[in-house]
């Protein structure tokens, strides 16, 4: 993100249960500055999430990150590298908060951001047959043209203990709804992945011009449904399987074939008179250098 009132980065949070997104502006990406942010924004407002997925950037692998989880109690989980659909929420809320600040034409996204986060708030989602802020508060937010009208339901809820005992109620009755992955296409797979004993990895990181399209190959240790550990440099690395494709090793026969001229080398020579004639009857000599192993 371009500089805007001394923030140029921002760390972004979504509850897959109701949807409800958060987006904090940092003015860095160390390692304290992410981990007082997810604090005071999301643990101090919501309380202690039960697990957490993110990326393996530095500032989530820091100690101080993994002392705030130990704290709290909660469970860290980890994308793979280079495999951002694995947490596909937040990457999709990404192009949805691109798109919204983009269309401001301003570059001091800071100052348009309230107004867009109300929006995604507010907007409804046909997965949840809902918004995101009805699901949190119990009712729809108030937006600004509304102000100017009345509601019809605004004296049903009067009494706040009314209000809570039907909330209650409505909220025992929400189940979790699982993400939808609108048009998303199936990678090729290979098959051979699931016996194969040495793999490539595509290299995704930067490359220049010499740069081989995958590296490896390397050992496989383990595999499951969706990703395969392998061994790089003696360290365990998970890799999903989109990223691989099987190395075929060709085994070292060099002593086979060793072996095998020594026998054919010390094969006498045992051709007949009748061997060297052709089939009109003409005699026929072949040179001392090609009757080696000729029998």
């Amino acid at each position: 993100m371009p500089y805007s009132e001394g923030f140029r980065y921002c760390l972004t949070c979504i509850d897959r249960f109701t949807r409800w997104p958060e987006v904090i502006p940092l003015e860095d990406q160390e390692a304290a500055t992410v981990a007082r942010a997810f604090y005071t924004y999301w643990i101090a407002r919501f309380g202690t999430p039960l697990r957490i997925t993110t990326d393996q950037g530095r500032q989530f692998e820091s100690c101080l990150f993994k002392q705030l989880n130990n704290l709290t109690g909660t469970n860290h989980l980890r994308t793979t590298a280079y495999h951002p659909s694995a947490n596909g929420m937040v990457e999709r809320s990404h192009r949805q908060l691109k798109a919204a600040i983009k269309c401001h034409q301003n570059n001091r996204w800071t100052e348009t951001f309230p107004t867009v986060f109300l929006g995604i708030l507010a907007a409804w989602r046909d997965d949840l047959k809902s918004t995101s802020a009805e699901l949190v508060y119990g009712e729809p937010l108030g937006l600004p043209g509304e102000f100017l009208t009345s509601k019809d339901n605004a004296a049903k809820f009067d009494d706040a203990a009314e209000f809570n005992k039907d909330l209650r109620h409505h909220i025992q009755q929400i189940r979790p709804v699982n993400g939808t992955r609108h048009g998303e296409r199936k990678n090729f797979v290979f098959k051979d992945l699931a016996t194969t004993e040495y793999v490539f990895i595509r290299h995704d990181g930067p490359k220049n011009g010499i740069q081989m399209p995958y590296d490896g190959p390397y050992r496989v240790i383990s595999r499951n449904k969706k990703t395969i550990v392998i061994d790089i440099k003696k360290k365990k690395v998970r890799v999903t399987i989109d990223r691989l494709k099987p190395a075929y090793i060709i085994v070292d026969d060099h002593s086979k074939e060793d072996s095998s001229r020594e026998i054919q080398t010390s094969t006498p020579n045992t051709i007949t008179k009748e061997d060297q004639r052709t089939c009109s009857g003409r005699r026929v000599r072949f040179p001392d250098r090609l009757q080696v192993g000729y029998a």
